[in-house]
């Protein structure tokens, strides 16, 4: 039989370890959560405003235009209290058909002067923008496509409100291909927008960033990286009200009827084609997809321009039959 004193030594014992148990829990959970911090930072916050090199040319482009050319810039209040700067864009001859078009991550507006020819050839007008947290629009963080897409329902007001009967088309690349999709789902009831094409798009956020992280730290145990990656998604829920786990544009196209364009570069080394065959397969309504032998992440309008203009000729003729 224990002695007293025996029993409260198990009793001290005991309460120690709960209490180190429980110390070392939330020491655990601090250090995940910094890292989380950091790394939603990385993914969201740092590095989405900076002009790289090779954009100077269509920046340049942009400029001119909006001296010489006639171009508007237009502003928007988005929903959530930021300001959007977008260029519209006409065609030399009068016409009710808008492209929207929305830009990847780290980019700008500018990047849809890639694509001006290729629509103002086809009668369309173009309308560009910086998304949240990118170029001179505002916004705190960015949100691959959750609070994007929202943002450009509100370009679909402005394009309806200026052309009351004009037809309205979405070209995204990348996260903007995301967003797009996302938006396709918000369309579904009023088909406000006519067709999408989606250039690039990832199917699910948090797979691909998972593939990125264990590619990027050659890491053959994905175990640790779902966890970060959580903690990740927990910051970006605190901070922007968001979790990486719905941003799901393979769970939105479920749904869609819409028409959609996918073209993907099979050389594609930041968001793997397979994504986008995903997307394709899922898909309800009418769709294409169209892959690019040999071509790298949303490289496609550029290196192989004459044969994307004219997959994306055939599609608008296509739908338009």
């Amino acid at each position: 039989m224990d002695t007293a004193l025996q029993a409260h030594k198990r009793k001290v014992y005991y309460n120690t370890f709960i209490v180190l148990s429980v110390l070392i829990l939330v020491i655990l959970n601090i250090i995940l959560l910094f890292l989380g911090l950091i790394l939603h930072n990385e993914l969201s916050v740092l590095n989405t405003r900076v002009d790289f090199i090779h954009y100077t040319n269509v920046q340049a482009r942009l400029k001119q235009g909006l001296q010489t050319k006639g171009w508007q810039t237009v502003s928007l209040n988005s929903r959530f209290g930021y300001v959007l700067e977008g260029t519209f864009i006409p065609n030399s001859k009068p016409s009710n058909k808008t492209i929207i078009f929305v830009h990847g991550i780290a980019a700008t507006q500018a990047m849809g002067i890639h694509c001006l020819e290729m629509y103002l050839n086809r009668g369309y007008n173009l309308l560009i923008y910086d998304s949240r947290g990118h170029g001179v629009s505002g916004g705190s963080c960015v949100t691959w496509g959750y609070y994007e897409q929202y943002d450009l329902d509100k370009w679909v007001d402005w394009l309806e409100k200026k052309h009351p009967d004009g037809i309205i088309g979405v070209h995204g690349v990348s996260m903007g291909a995301a967003t797009a999709l996302m938006h396709a789902a918000l369309n579904e009831s009023s088909k406000r927008v006519k067709f999408y094409i989606a250039d690039s798009a990832y199917s699910e956020l948090s797979k691909l960033l998972a593939q990125q992280l264990a590619k990027h730290t050659k890491s053959h145990h994905p175990l640790w990286i779902n966890i970060l990656l959580k903690y990740a998604s927990l910051v970006a829920y605190i901070q922007s009200d968001f979790s990486y786990e719905e941003i799901s544009p393979i769970t939105a196209v479920n749904n869609v009827t819409t028409p959609i364009l996918y073209l993907h570069g099979e050389a594609d080394a930041v968001v793997p084609v397979e994504m986008s065959l995903d997307l394709y397969q899922a898909t309800r309504g009418y769709r294409e997809l169209h892959t690019f032998p040999g071509i790298k992440h949303g490289r496609a309008v550029l290196d192989r321009k004459y044969d994307y203009q004219d997959i994306v000729t055939n599609f608008l003729n296509s739908i338009d039959r």
